[in-house]
């Protein structure tokens, strides 16, 4: 499974849990959600940080 599918799993049922449960708990929907978008952001981060430039070679 890719990890951006995993996250975005992560933050569903975060919010289905949270929205499903007592009105206190849903203190965790925009943690998780913040959670989760933090979490993509460093994936994304880490995944463009470990590209290796391509060398390209001219012909004259």
């Amino acid at each position: 499974m890719p990890r951006n599918v995993a996250q975005l799993t992560g933050m569903i049922v975060t919010a289905i849990v949270a929205l499903g449960s007592d009105l206190d708990v849903t203190y965790a929907l925009p943690l998780g959600v913040f959670a989760g978008a933090l979490a993509t952001f460093f994936v994304a981060l880490h995944e463009y940080r470990s590209l290796k430039p391509v060398a390209v070679k001219v012909r004259r």
